[in-house]
């Protein structure tokens, strides 16, 4: 059969399924090419990312889909440029992580998307804080546990306190997770180390306690003043990078900044399972239409901002006339007032009151399956230099904030002597003779004193982990919450952690080796 009819058999217009396969010798990244044939797969996960959520875009405002493609990774050798990506700020200025001012991201036939260039394009798409983005609850799915392997490129410096903790992967609702493995940076190459300076690179032989395989994409906080956040940042990078070079461009109503609500995070990425909210939200004014002509359209002012958005489930109490009390979903909010927002109502708009004061209250429903928690099902992480496994922070979601996690066996030793203090009677103090907290350490000397020349602190039975250099599987902070199945955690200093508020239902695990196996605080 002619490659051309093969490839109109197995090929899936929809965008249903991508494939990735870096050792394929017809798979190319090439905008040309939009994965969604086994006979021509992508090269990389990253290009494959960036063209799920390009399928799930849909002109119009507030109504791409979620939960449609699925990943498909063929056995082999994944790299991830899981660097800090560029930021976008509110009126469309795109920066990158040196603070330099750029022009926009247009992704066309020479764009460069080889993860062997530090100035490849796909990088750029990342969370500004580190780690790719898995956008509009995106499936991973690898064809072999053992044999389908994630390696970062990037490696925050365990040794300056300037370089924040990353991600491997920033996460959103509904996303799933399956049969792949996660290791250290590849020994034999160099990884980036730095946040805004990508010249220092090392040989990832080094402490990789700074680093988290999966943590949330957050879809709740502003950057800095940025006036956008990282989930939006996301979204708005491609509006502008999908247009006439790459074949497929974003209708050019829905470009962001003049739209922001065109190509954009939606409640299930970032709203996890459902919303949620303890108290309801006392009602100032409520009126049909223009408040003396009655249309199905309903204006509700509340007593104070009410933090709700397009598509958030409520119910509508205590009005005096009961048609206005209704369960139904937030169609609109006032772009002029926190105070404002629109839902639609079925019935005979002619026979409701047209506005009534200081009535009711609005309640979020959370009865509701329309999202879904994150799921990381039947995946390794092998590490030998102190990678963590996940970490769940609710004040980056909102909603349940919660993550479900099964069958994530983690092996997290430490090989860097530099992450360990040991206890000396004489002095009465935890001592470290071959490294002093705060010295920074960069490029050849990052990797190549991770070793020490004395006592080999990593194989000492007396020696304990460094405040800060410590490591975690799975890690619960802010009010989130985690089911937890069948999840074996090996050699960290913690196994299991809950902090401010983090709920954690633990069934079926166990803990071996390392420090701590349950800690909360």
């Amino acid at each position: 059969m002619p490659l051309n009819k093969l490839d109109s058999i197995i090929k899936n217009t929809e965008g249903r399924i991508l494939y990735v396969s870096p050792s394929d010798l017809d798979s190319t990244d090439s905008i040309s090419n939009q994965g969604n044939s086994l006979a021509r797969p992508f090269k990389t996960l990253q290009r494959a990312l960036i063209e799920s959520a390009r399928f799930s875009y849909v002109v119009g405002n507030n109504n791409d889909e979620t939960e449609k493609t699925t990943i498909l990774l063929m056995p082999g050798n994944h790299v991830v440029d899981n660097r800090p990506g560029y930021s976008i700020d509110s009126t469309g200025t795109i920066t990158s992580a040196d603070g330099t001012a750029l022009r926009p991201l247009p992704l066309s036939l020479d764009s460069v998307f080889d993860l062997t260039q530090k100035d490849n394009d796909l990088y750029k798409f990342n969370s500004v804080y580190g780690g790719v983005i898995v956008p509009r609850g995106t499936s991973i799915v690898g064809l072999d546990l053992r044999k389908t392997k994630i390696r970062p490129l990037y490696i925050p410096n365990p040794t300056d306190d300037d370089v924040t903790n990353s991600a491997i992967f920033r996460i959103t609702g509904a996303c799933y997770f399956w049969q792949f493995s996660i290791f250290d940076g590849d020994e034999f190459g160099t990884v980036y180390t730095q946040n805004d300076n990508f010249e220092l690179k090392s040989s990832p032989t080094f402490s990789h306690h700074k680093l988290t395989v999966f943590e949330y994409a957050d879809g709740v906080n502003e950057v800095a003043t940025k006036g956008v956040t990282d989930l939006a940042m996301y979204y708005a990078k491609l509006s502008q990078a999908y247009g006439d070079g790459s074949g497929r461009e974003v209708d050019a109503s829905d470009i962001f900044p003049s739209n922001k609500d065109g190509f954009s995070a939606l409640r299930p990425e970032f709203e996890i399972v459902g919303a949620f909210a303890a108290d309801p939200i006392s009602i100032e004014d409520i009126k049909s239409g223009d408040g003396s002509t009655p249309t199905k359209r309903i204006t509700v002012t509340t007593q104070g901002p009410h933090g709700l958005d397009v598509g958030t489930p409520i119910r509508i109490k205590s009005v005096s006339d009961f048609q206005y009390n209704v369960s139904t979903r937030v169609t609109e909010v006032s772009t002029i007032s926190d105070n404002i927002f629109f839902y639609n109502i079925s019935s005979d708009p002619a026979l409701i009151t047209p506005q009534l004061t200081s009535e009711g209250t609005v309640t979020i429903e959370t009865d509701t399956v329309s999202g879904a928690s994150p799921y990381i099902f039947n995946c390794s992480m092998r590490s030998v230099w102190g990678m963590n496994g996940m970490l769940t922070d609710g004040s980056k979601a909102t909603g349940f904030r919660s993550m479900v996690v099964a069958q994530f066996t983690g092996v997290s030793l430490q090989k860097d002597d530099r992450a360990f203090v040991k206890y000396i009677p004489s002095s009465r103090q935890y001592e470290n003779t071959f490294y002093s907290a705060g010295a920074t350490q960069t490029g050849s000397s990052l990797s190549s004193k991770s070793s020490s020349t004395g006592t080999v602190y990593h194989l000492d039975s007396d020696a304990i982990y460094r405040k800060g250099w410590e490591q975690t599987h799975i890690k619960i902070t802010n009010d989130a919450i985690v089911q937890v199945v069948s999840v074996f955690a090996i050699g960290y200093n913690k196994h299991f952690e809950a902090q401010s508020g983090g709920d954690a239902s633990v069934t079926n695990s166990n803990s071996n080796f390392g420090q701590l196996s349950l800690i909360s605080e």
